[in-house]
């Protein structure tokens, strides 16, 4: 008899594990269940351990999914249905997730049935049944808290930074003040008020003085600013606050904008500071931390580059100029790395311009990042087809009913066919709106994959044509690397030339050096626009001016022009008056009439960059 390998897949949330319902009583479960099969072999099994039940990204999950896509893996097998997700929407998610790597669930609790209308009946049931207990659960839990904050309690998780809990774990546990962290919250009320401090100015002020955040990290300007908007400088608790949200720990609220589980409750705080010193903390704060004129925008590279102390860089957005950067994530540690910053625009260009090259010397149907593209593609077809199904059956259960509802006489068989036409027409209505919505899904991302797809198959790619979420995920997929390869780099110090400055901005080329005829009409021009004592100087000025093109071409400082074109600095003077009169554009306007021009090289040029893939390793420059 041959085998069918079968996977096995848990889950369990922290509070299933504290609960001792842990992934060793799952274990077991699987084992007993597939001991009594015949011809089935656990082959492997995949965990997501604290991961909740109503998230469709899971990494146990995605996990699973890749290896079941491998071949093999007939059967995954859970021990109960709500370990698939806590929602139905979470568990029909997952059953054709799985189904359409080519694999099928099974329950150890009860038989999900063979494929078609029995499955689809019995698992919408068994779902339904999995999200009424989550939703009494959620219900339960949320009374509970919201009866605690409105009685003046504290309804669960940290205190604000200041407070610490009393009676923790109790049904009256309140808030009082914490002796230690009140000391630091005056310290930063007087810091903030004071004023002439950023707030990484004070992070470091506090790090100085050997104040550690509760959990024993420094101090940095994001950390800092997340406390003093809490509920202890505002001098008062909200549970359930609609007005302020971070990230993914947010109040949920209804179709009418009002919190799901409860109105909002202001919870008394003890007071640390008096009511006159938050005012004037507000308006400090407010005044210290002014919104950005530029946005940050989003950084493609970030966690990708590495400079000689090894840590990754993150996005950084230069204020004083404008300007979007990558900087060493330790650059601001008690004792700076010392890495050196990077232009944004110069090291994403040069990654693009990288993988451009490395992928026009593949072809198309042999580069390996083809059939990640084609993944969401490929799931829309069968999802697709899924839905079309679906349309189908409920399609079928209309028309049926219909029938029996045009017969004049109803008997008892007849009323018992149509309650049960009802039901399953309602449980196909659900799960078609289920599959509709996963479908949309799908329909964007397979969007966004068919341009990255259409540029991927492109003799000659241009990655810059797709969007910032676009590129990012290119660059994961090749496993894009970017180090710095000259630790000992400085950037410049001073200004920049107004010359060069010229070029980049109007986008003009550096000519070659003139022939003689060119020259004559050069200072045929310049005679024209200057006079005589113009020329009396015994600085050589076609010898000054191929100097002033030499630097431009060559990057190089003034102070290192080489002898033979004359006194750097007299030569300099020179170039600036020309730019400033305007005489420096006609030159230049004359000199490249036949196009010869090469590109200014910037005197802010950046560091050799190292840029690597999965494909290959080069230095670039």
């Amino acid at each position: 008899m041959q085998t069918v390998d079968v996977a096995a897949y848990m889950r369990v949330s922290t509070t299933e594990q504290r609960g001792k319902y842990g992934i060793p009583v799952q274990a077991q479960a699987i084992r007993a269940f597939v001991e009594q099969q015949d011809a089935w072999c656990l082959v492997q099994s995949w965990e997501d351990i604290g991961e909740s039940g109503s998230t469709h990204f899971r990494p146990g999950l995605e996990a699973l999914l890749a290896d079941i896509s491998l071949g093999g893996v007939k059967h995954v097998l859970v021990h109960r249905l709500d370990r698939l997700g806590r929602t139905e929407a979470a568990i029909w998610r997952c059953i054709w997730q799985i189904e359409d790597v080519g694999a099928q669930v099974e329950c150890c609790t009860e038989p999900l049935g063979e494929p078609g209308v029995e499955r689809w009946l019995t698992v919408d049931r068994l779902a339904q049944s999995v999200e009424a207990d989550y939703r009494r659960i959620v219900a339960r839990t949320q009374s509970g808290r919201q009866l605690k904050a409105v009685n003046g309690g504290w309804p669960g998780g940290p205190a604000p930074y200041g407070y610490r809990i009393r009676g923790k774990g109790t049904f009256g546990s309140t808030l009082e003040v914490d002796p230690a962290e009140a000391g630091v919250v005056k310290l930063l009320a007087d810091l903030v008020i004071d004023g002439g401090r950023t707030l990484v100015g004070i992070a470091k002020e506090l790090n100085s003085r050997g104040i550690l955040t509760r959990s024993g990290k420094p101090w940095t300007g994001t950390n800092l600013h997340r406390r003093l908007r809490g509920a202890t400088f505002l001098g008062e608790a909200v549970f359930r606050r609609t007005d302020r949200q971070w990230g993914g720990h947010r109040t949920r609220l209804g179709s009418d904008g009002r919190p799901l589980h409860g109105e909002s409750v202001v919870i008394p705080l003890p007071p640390i500071l008096p009511a006159h010193r938050i005012r004037s903390f507000q308006e400090a704060l407010a005044a210290l931390t002014r919104p950005r004129k530029n946005p940050i925008g989003e950084y493609l590279l970030s966690g990708l580059i590495h400079g000689h102390c090894g840590r990754p860089y993150i996005g950084c957005f230069r204020s004083k100029d404008g300007l979007r950067t990558y900087r060493c994530s330790g650059w601001n540690a008690d004792v700076s790395c010392g890495c050196v910053f990077l232009p944004a625009d110069l090291v994403e260009e040069e990654v693009a311009s990288h993988l451009n090259a490395l992928l026009a010397s593949i072809p198309p149907n042999s580069r390996p990042m083809m059939p990640l593209f084609s993944l969401a593609h490929t799931q829309l077809i069968q999802h697709l087809e899924r839905v079309r199904s679906l349309e189908r059956l409920a399609a079928r259960c209309a028309e049926e009913l219909d029938t029996l509802r045009v017969k004049t006489q109803q008997d008892r068989v007849i009323a018992a066919a149509m309650r049960q036409l009802e039901s399953e027409q309602k449980a196909f209505d659900r799960i078609l709106a289920y599959a509709r919505d996963w479908l949309s899904e799908l329909h964007n991302l397979s969007s966004k994959d068919a341009r990255t797809t259409a540029v991927l198959e492109a003799a000659a790619p241009d990655i810059r044509s797709l969007s910032s979420s676009e590129q990012r995920r290119l660059f994961e997929s090749v496993k894009v690397r970017v180090d710095i390869v000259d630790p000992t780099f400085r950037y410049r110090e001073g200004t920049r030339c107004w010359t060069t400055r010229w070029h980049q901005r109007k986008g003009t080329p550096v000519p070659a050096d003139p022939t003689d005829s060119q020259w004559s009409r050069i200072e045929e021009l310049l005679r024209c626009r200057y006079p005589a004592h113009h020329f009396r100087s015994p600085l050589d000025l076609r010898a000054a001016f191929l100097g002033m093109l030499h630097r431009l071409r060559s990057g190089i400082l003034w102070r290192d022009l080489p002898e033979r074109f004359g006194d750097p600095e007299k030569v300099r003077c020179r170039q600036r008056t020309w730019l400033a009169d305007g005489v420096w554009a006609e030159i230049v306007t004359l000199l490249n009439e036949e196009g010869e021009g090469t590109p200014v090289l910037s005197d802010e040029a950046g560091p050799a960059l190292a840029i690597s893939t999965g494909l290959d390793v080069e230095v670039l420059r």
